[in-house]
């Protein structure tokens, strides 16, 4: 019965507990008591309201409450959304063949190549910097090697090749590395001058490209501590991958001579 000045109050009964107490809603003039504390930030939602007819009702409001960050949720700061990254399906390998030469092989099976279609710039480029070389020799201990620089070296053939410092060793011992070419020499400083610039890598790129077997591990030689496979003496030749014309090419790459094992 209403009582005038007294606010219509309904208890809703949802369920009892073990120990026989009332579980429900109380209403007043209609409005859901519990929604409205949670509204007005004065509670939080339990988790057993999920089981609730006005668990949507609820939740709304609690974040409307959190998004104004007042009273209980003064403090409250929101977990940052770990962003969900798609896992892409691996495509199918497509092969993409080009003509190379091969011209040095690691004994880890490493592998360098010249690519066929800057073969003829190579070329060029060494046969301009022989002559230069040849109108200009170089003076015996002008180039002081440092680990990292660009230069010349003098191959066992007597020819120049462009090359990079790997290693200075004390007792005038330099560990260079062909650039165009992937094979690595020992040499002494009177065997090294300084690059042209007109022959930097900023003129043309090294054209050694290092490769390696995909899937394979070389198998390790129990007796030695090494790998398997030994260096051969006596020079390397060098292999086309592709091989139109069976004479050679102009650009023989220098191939160091190997230790005997």
């Amino acid at each position: 019965h209403e009582i005038a000045g007294i606010p219509q109050v309904e208890v809703e009964v949802e369920s009892m507990d073990k120990a026989g107490n009332f579980i429900g809603w109380l209403h007043i003039e209609g409005v859901n008591l519990s929604v409205a504390l949670v509204e007005q930030a004065l509670s939080r939602v339990h988790f057993t309201a999920e089981r609730s007819p006005y668990c949507k009702a609820l939740l709304a409001a609690q974040d409307a409450a959190k998004q104004r960050k007042e009273k209980v949720w003064s403090h409250y700061e929101e977990t940052p959304v770990e962003e969900v990254v798609p896992v892409l399906e691996e495509k199918e390998r497509t092969a993409n063949y080009k003509p190379v030469f091969v011209t040095e092989i690691t004994d880890d099976l490493h592998f360098y190549v010249q690519d066929v279609e800057t073969g003829a710039q190579l070329e060029k480029l060494m046969e301009n910097m022989r002559a230069e070389v040849g109108a200009h020799p170089p003076v015996e201990g002008s180039f002081v090697p440092r680990r990292g620089d660009f230069c010349i070296a003098k191959f066992v053939d007597g020819e120049w090749y462009r090359a990079r410092v790997e290693k200075v060793e004390s007792g005038g011992k330099v560990h260079i590395f062909y650039i165009d070419y992937g094979n690595k020499e020992t040499l002494p400083p009177s065997r090294l001058a300084p690059l042209p610039p007109a022959f930097s890598p900023r003129v043309l790129p090294p054209q050694a490209t290092e490769y390696t077997f995909a899937f394979i591990q070389v198998p390790q030689d129990v007796s030695t501590g090494g790998s398997c496979c030994h260096p051969t003496p006596g020079p390397q030749p060098w292999a086309p991958t592709v091989a139109p014309d069976p004479e050679p090419p102009p650009h023989v790459p220098p191939v160091a001579p190997r230790p005997t094992s």
